[in-house]
């Protein structure tokens, strides 16, 4: 299972990313901590519950 890290999201996104490995959240390139009060990401969701690895 991949790595979880402390959560991140871009300024002009609506979603934040709590994975490394998340393929949307690697492209992220200037992150800020925390979540904003925004959705986790669907790459990440799925990630969580285990039907993805990346």
């Amino acid at each position: 299972m991949a790595k979880q890290i402390s959560p991140f999201h871009s300024a002009d996104s609506k979603v934040y990313h709590i994975y490394g490995s998340c393929s949307s959240g690697k492209g992220v390139k200037k992150r800020k901590k925390g979540t904003s009060g925004r959705k986790l990401c669907k790459a990440c969701k799925d990630i969580k519950a285990g039907k993805r690895t990346r």
